[in-house]
């Protein structure tokens, strides 16, 4: 787009032309102050436009700058006569000065080769209607020239007037949605205890008793905790019970997605300070300050991309963090206990190079694993029974025997976990519901898939089995019942106790207790 350059003999003519040409611009209902700056900019024939905010503490930065459509860098910033601010701000009205004037301009102005520059305080206020405490009192927009052929006139000082009246409700109007963003933010980071079982109810059953005894260990200190297992086993669930139980409150849960972006990922994790950035209207408080004295859960830590590794292994070393802008020399503390989970392989991770090894080494201070359904399929009528009366307290729900077995029978992997169990429960009480209002009893006839009692399935053609099928499974017979005659004895000579049998056997104990299990074995 071609630059419209005001002409230096300018009229009233020629004034309103200028600002019909800015307007024209700014029609978008989503207009931001950087819109706004690249607009001006190309209207005046400016080289840079910024807009500086003071705030309650006296300090005075650059919030948005743009050059060419372009923000500008944290050091181009700075290239300003901070002087001409000053005497706006405290004139109230546009000043301006010129390399060609008696004294040559300031150091500044000849240092960054500014050739003409102006300065207009936004109108009063209105900013200080818009923020809270801590938010922008008064603003300026400035404006500087380095290119001898658009130089305009002094008389440009009434067009930068205007624009700065319309400059003012823009950014009111980006703070209020900044502040309520923001607000918004803080509510949303502090978790909610998640509806489900307690913490004793979700490590109760058997199958789980060696995860509880690690678990209640780990409650024991302060260091991080890692944990591991499929989508859908509970982990984030876990996580937070794991946090209330412990007394580090308030929990915060961190969820940064597959961003790669460096400086999104700082300013979410540790905040940003005003001006860090073009468009940092306002300071912004990071996770791990909202999570100071409590507990930070790092939802899939194998998607925090390598650049950003480093800041957390600088935080987990020290507890020490510096946000974005942040310019003084002691960095800030945060004394937060890291809880971290993923469904990934950490260790091929770190074989592979995608997650660094001493960061591992930090956030793994307990490794804790939750099986499968698979693993637990002993459990399952008992979690589905859980399931069904924790959504529907008004009922005492009940399953049918052939359900239960349905649920536990080795067709199913349940690579969903729970979500997966839970998803089939919930349409099977839809279809209970709707064949009668009043149903407490889920059947088979309830769930898609399931064979339903004394109905026989339509037969499938089927391949006759291969040459020595038969033999294979009486092969198979014959080793389950040789392995249960192991097992049997291996708990009689360790007198029922699992674990003393699954080292003798060379086991894991919750192996074992599977094994126990399929076999129908009792602990006696």
């Amino acid at each position: 787009m071609r630059p419209l350059a005001i002409d230096p003999s300018l009229d009233e003519r020629g004034l309103w032309a200028g600002l019909q040409a800015l307007l024209s611009r700014l029609g978008n209902s989503d207009l931001t102050p950087d819109d706004f700056l690249d607009a001006l900019a190309d209207v005046l024939g400016a080289d840079r436009a910024l807009l500086l905010l003071s705030y309650a503490e006296g300090e005075t930065v650059p919030v948005n700058a743009r050059k060419e459509g372009r923000a500008l860098s944290a050091a181009e910033r700075q290239q300003l006569t901070r002087t001409l601010v000053r005497e706006a701000e405290q004139a109230g009205r546009c000043v301006s000065m010129s390399a060609f004037d008696g004294d040559g301009g300031t150091e500044s102005v000849q240092a960054f080769g500014i050739l003409a520059a102006f300065a207009v305080p936004l109108e009063p206020g209105v900013l200080s209607a818009a923020q809270g405490d801590d938010g922008a009192r008064r603003g300026v927009l400035y404006v500087d020239f380095r290119d001898r052929s658009k130089i305009p006139s002094p008389r440009v000082a009434e067009f930068l007037t205007a624009a700065a009246a319309l400059l003012s409700s823009v950014v009111a109007q980006g703070q209020r949605l900044a502040q309520t963003r923001e607000s918004l933010r803080s509510e949303r980071v502090r978790l909610q205890r998640p509806v489900g079982p307690t913490f004793d109810q979700l490590l109760g059953s058997p199958a789980l008793e060696p995860l509880a005894r690690s678990v209640r260990a780990a409650l024991l200190s302060d260091a991080p905790i890692l944990f591991t297992g499929e989508s859908g086993t509970g982990k984030t669930m876990l996580a937070q019970l794991f946090a209330e139980a412990s007394g580090r409150t308030p929990v915060v849960r961190a969820t940064l997605g597959s961003s790669d972006d460096l400086n999104t990922i700082t300013s979410e994790l540790f905040g940003h300070e005003k001006g860090a950035f073009s468009g940092a209207l306002a300071r912004r408080v990071g996770l791990v300050e909202y999570a100071d004295g409590g507990s930070l859960i790092f939802d899939e830590i194998l998607n925090l991309p390598r650049a950003a590794q480093q800041l957390l292994l600088d935080f987990t070393q020290f507890g020490t963090y510096r946000p974005l802008g942040w310019a003084r020399p002691e960095s800030r503390r945060s004394r937060t206990r890291l809880i971290c989970a993923t469904n990934g392989d950490m260790e091929a991770a770190v074989a592979d190079g995608r997650f660094r090894a001493d960061l591992y080494y930090r956030i793994a201070g307990h490794r804790l694993h939750l099986p499968s359904l698979r693993e637990r399929r002993a459990d399952l009528g008992a979690l589905a029974l859980d399931y069904l009366r924790r959504v529907d307290p008004a009922r005492q729900w009940s399953l049918e025997p052939a359900l239960v077995k349905w649920l536990t029978s080795e067709q199913h992997d349940w690579p969903g976990n729970f979500r997966q169990l839970e998803a089939t429960l919930r349409r099977a009480m839809d279809h209970a519901l709707l064949e009668d209002a009043d149903a407490d009893r889920l059947t088979t006839a309830h769930v898609d898939g399931a064979p339903t009692p004394g109905v026989a399935p339509k037969p499938a053609e089927a391949p006759a089995p291969p040459a020595g099928w038969l033999e294979l499974q009486q092969r198979r017979d014959t080793l389950d019942a040789q392995e249960r005659d192991v097992i049997r004895a291996a708990l009689a000579r360790a007198d029922g106790v699992v674990s003393r049998a699954a080292r003798e056997l060379g086991l894991p104990r919750t192996s074992l207790l599977s094994r126990m299990a399929s076999y129908g074995l009792g602990r006696e």
